[in-house]
């Protein structure tokens, strides 16, 4: 059989292995990658520099493990003293990374070896990724839809953001996490490889342990095998069954291996928690019901009853447990700083919202995923059997992450992967039924790939402007904030923005950080820099802090000042500083640092 007919020949596809072509393709998009992130690896290693807030953060939290912070205990201790502020994050990602830390730390400094981890982490991430983008696209045909599959996901330029050095917060491993778990599913839709569903449940309970941003995408993973067995009856009952005991095996293990025995009982809507456990274990014994009646359910519409009336118990097991988990997550923000903070980040912002501020920015995210969604939705159309089932699926999980793009655009950088699966199987297809093997055949390939890649966007649109998060980062860069290191330890009164980062270059604590549970200290940040110079007075010495820090250039700054034009932050933006703010003989341009006087 010739590489052609493999490529339609549904038996032949499983078999297809990793082949030097494959390989070749993965090396050049690692190597690719490296090449255009030199710079910023070389700023990391230089001069430590966190690009994201999360990053920060996470390093920090990572200090902590390595000094001597319990497991379990998620606190960030330096945020909102005394108390502190319970992070709703886990210590999964901080396992890698310790590692790293510790292995470098055999050989280099201290300081070397973290930006070492920094640089490395990233990176096997990102070959993680283009194996796995390779691994579930052989599902689909030969070395040719892997290898563009592999190119595709390296043209998407914008997620790769979240792979670039020196980013080590917890959207990469989500990212690898999502792709297996879609593979294995997709894998599973051929009854002969149910065990498949063992690897997806895996992935999934690991990453709803780290967060819940591919929650969304899990609901379809799972609806898949329901939907295959509705249609194709006792032969998908194997399927339901591995991925019934998988999840019943792997969400408990992961909420004890992160969840400390004080917390139990705990049912958190924006963490993995109890309500998680209860609900996922109630739909896996619902799959197990499904299996179990598979004999007496013989058509279709006793199917789809039996799955839609027991598909109600995760719904209602949440809805007995936690009711509140199944609104808003951040239904406890303050209306203030929901207002004037979480509104103003970045990654939640809509689609809709960056196509009235960034036109271009929204068109190389927007227009790929829709045309992939629009040619995998095709390219099912003209399959059949497993290979329609599977393309079908795989439109689905296309669609879900395309809808959520307008809730939030981070969500972009979860689904690229998956839209470069399924444009690459139709960009193949459609060039091997146009043209005859050949040296056209890869030419007209390479064009058919143009509109699903967001960097040819990115080529030819004009460049939206820049320059608030270019000015905000000046604020956050180590010489801006490392010299405050040499003032003796005290509490620092800052924007939000600016709380992850000092944490990580200094050794003082911090009233507010750009984290939601961090409620009462982010709203007294809020609140001292729009009050009025004696009022703000007031709140800073109120509440504790020794120091306040602030930057005319941050883009929050802008924003208090505009809420509150005779606001302190307006006040100090303008250079006219309170007598009780003394400023600080600290060179650490373009902020400038205060004591507070009492």
């Amino acid at each position: 059989m010739n590489e052609a007919e493999a490529a339609l020949h549904p038996s032949a596809r499983a078999a297809v292995a990793f082949r030097p072509g494959v390989a070749f393709a993965v090396l050049t998009a690692l190597g690719s990658s490296i090449a255009i992130s030199w710079g910023l690896a070389t700023d990391v290693w230089t001069s430590g520099a966190f690009g994201d807030t999360d990053d920060a953060m996470r390093m920090v939290q990572v200090r902590d493990l390595i000094a001597g912070q319990n497991w379990y205990d998620m606190a960030q201790h330096r945020l909102a003293p005394p108390a502190g502020s319970f992070m709703h994050w886990s210590r999964v990602v901080d396992v890698p990374l310790v590692i790293l830390m510790k292995t470098f730390g055999l050989v280099l400094a201290p300081a070397q070896a973290e930006a070492a981890t920094r640089l490395a982490f990233p990176l096997l991430m990102l070959a993680g990724l283009y194996l796995a983008v390779a691994h579930v696209a052989r599902l689909f045909g030969d070395r040719a839809v892997q290898m563009t599959a592999v190119g595709l996901a390296f043209a998407s330029g914008p997620f790769l953001s979240q792979f670039i050095p020196g980013r080590i917060d917890h959207h990469a491993p989500q990212i690898v996490l999502l792709t297996l778990a879609s593979g294995g599913v997709l894998a599973a839709l051929d009854s002969a490889r149910a065990k498949a569903l063992w690897i997806s449940a895996a992935c999934m309970a690991l990453s709803l342990a780290i967060s819940l941003e591919n929650l969304p995408f899990f609901v379809v993973l799972l609806a898949v095998p329901v939907i295959a067995w509705i249609m194709r009856g006792a032969d998908m009952a194997p399927a339901l069954r591995a991925l019934a005991l998988g999840l019943i095996v792997a969400l408990p293990v992961c909420f004890l291996a992160t969840i400390g025995p004080q917390r139990w009982s705990n049912t958190a809507c924006d963490a993995y928690s109890a309500a998680h456990l209860v609900a996922g274990l109630a739909g896996a014994l619902a799959l197990l019901a499904l299996v179990a009646l598979s004999a007496r359910l013989e058509t279709i519409f006793s199917r789809l009853a039996s799955a839609g009336a027991f598909g109600l118990l995760p719904l209602g097991a949440l809805k007995l447990v936690a009711p509140a988990c199944l609104g808003d997550p951040f239904v406890g923000l303050d209306p203030l700083v929901r207002a004037l903070w979480l509104s103003h980040v970045a990654e939640v912002q809509t689609l809709t919202d960056l196509a009235a501020n960034q036109p271009s920015g929204a068109l190389t995210l927007g227009a790929p995923l829709a045309l992939a969604l629009l040619a995998t939705s095709i390219a099912a159309w003209f399959e059949n059997g497993v290979q329609r089932a599977r393309l079908a699926a795989l439109a689905a999980l296309i669609a879900v992450g395309f809808a959520m793009t307008f809730w939030g655009v981070r969500v972009f950088s979860s689904v690229a992967p998956l839209a470069a699966i399924g444009a690459a199987v139709a960009v193949i297809t459609l060039a091997r039924r146009a043209i005859a093997a050949g040296p056209l055949r890869p030419i007209l390939a390479f064009g058919l790939c143009l509109p699903f890649a967001p960097v040819a966007y990115a080529a030819v649109l004009p460049a939206d402007a820049k320059g608030e998060t270019s000015r905000t980062s000046a604020c956050l860069k180590p010489s801006a904030l490392r010299p405050l290191d040499t003032a003796p330890a005290g509490l620092v009164l800052a924007p939000i923005d600016a709380g992850a980062h000092l944490l990580a270059f200094t050794h003082h604590s911090v009233v507010a950080a750009p984290y939601h549970r961090n409620n009462a200290g982010n709203r007294l940040s809020i609140d001292t820099f729009l009050a009025s110079p004696d009022e703000a007075r007031r709140i800073a010495v109120s509440s504790g802090a020794d120091y306040l820090v602030a930057c005319p250039l941050m883009k929050r700054m802008e924003i208090l000042a505009k809420r509150a034009p005779q606001g302190l932050a307006a006040e100090l933006i303008a250079g006219r500083a309170p007598g009780w703010l003394e400023p600080l003989d600290i060179q650490a341009q373009p902020n400038t640092i205060y004591r507070i006087r009492r």
